[in-house]
């Protein structure tokens, strides 16, 4: 999420009749130097730009609320230097556990319209009823984006244009249209659930693209942080090991990177198998087990895999 792309998609979709908003998350911490701090953007567009999120659950402590900081209202333009301070800041934000910057929004609609529909996202259906869940977080909305068939088709209106910034350390839009307001899918709480694992994977993903390894086939070597679906293939490897009998996080971890760097299927291994089912039997660290792998065993795995498509 550059100032470029920033700049790109608000020339072509930010409409003159609409306000653009920037989404912050206070709870993933700003420096009170910082000029993206919320008092910062307070001192500087006024008192007025500034819309406080009434968290349900934050309601102990609403200087810990999101706030969302109206940028332009409509046919201004905005700070060029802001945009180029939010980009540098979702850049920063890439290797946190929380991000700051959660995306410009572009609406017709006053900030207080805007705040109580972010939060109404937060409703998700579950067994237990309704509870606020921050789907606003951008990994978060990544994930809650996939469980619809098309970005244009989640809850979106009023809000016309998202943009926010993705794992892969790019940007997604979610574009919103009162035509096409369906309901969330009923998987949507369920994988908000996971949320914290698949944001461990993806550090350890990223971790792992660091390291100067001698045989990692499937290594991401494209060039963004990480691939375009990269918060659905971690959810995905995550549901896959669970369906091993795999519980045990760091085990989850440990078999979606082999997965990752080494072949998609490498759990289907006859060898790779038979350890995943001692380390579900004996309560043992995958980890540990697979620890005497050396390269070359890994080779003949991944050979194995590739041409006979049989595991030996």
């Amino acid at each position: 999420m550059n100032l470029s792309t920033i700049q790109g998609i608000l020339a072509e979709q930010h409409a003159a009749d609409c306000n653009l908003y920037l989404l912050l998350d206070p709870l993933a911490g700003c420096a009170s130097t910082d000029p993206l701090h919320i008092d910062a953007l307070r001192h500087a567009l006024g008192e007025r730009a500034v819309t406080r999120l009434p968290r349900p659950d934050l309601a102990h402590s609403p200087q810990d609320c999101p706030a969302l900081v109206t940028l332009a209202s409509p046919g201004e333009s905005p700070c060029t230097q802001r945009l180029r301070q939010l980009a540098l800041r979702s850049q920063i934000d890439l290797v946190q556990p929380k991000r700051y910057v959660c995306g410009l929004l572009s609406s017709p609609e006053p900030a207080e319209i805007i705040s109580a529909h972010i939060l109404s996202l937060g409703h998700l259906p579950t067994e237990q009823g309704q509870p606020f869940i921050p789907v606003y977080e951008p990994l978060r909305l990544e994930l809650l984006a996939a469980c619809v068939n098309h970005l244009k088709q989640g809850r979106w209106w009023p809000i016309r244009h998202w943009v926010f910034p993705t794992s892969s350390g790019t940007c997604s839009v979610l574009i919103g249209d009162p035509k096409h307001c369906f309901p969330p899918d009923p998987e949507a709480a369920s994988v908000q659930q996971d949320v914290i694992l698949v944001s461990a994977l993806l550090s350890s993903w990223r971790q792992s693209l660091q390291q100067p390894l001698t045989f990692a086939p499937t290594r991401w070597t494209g060039p963004t942080s990480l691939p375009a679906s990269a918060a659905v293939q971690a959810y995905a490897h995550i549901c896959l090991a669970r369906g091993l009998g795999l519980h045990d996080h760091d085990d989850i971890r440990k078999l979606a990177l082999h997965s990752l760097m080494l072949h998609p299927r490498v759990h289907e291994h006859a060898r790779v198998r038979a350890l995943i089912g001692q380390a579900v039997r004996e309560q043992t660290q995958l980890g540990a087990l697979l620890a005497p792998y050396t390269d070359r065993a890994w080779q003949r795995v991944v050979s194995d895999l590739t041409y006979s498509g049989a595991a030996r």
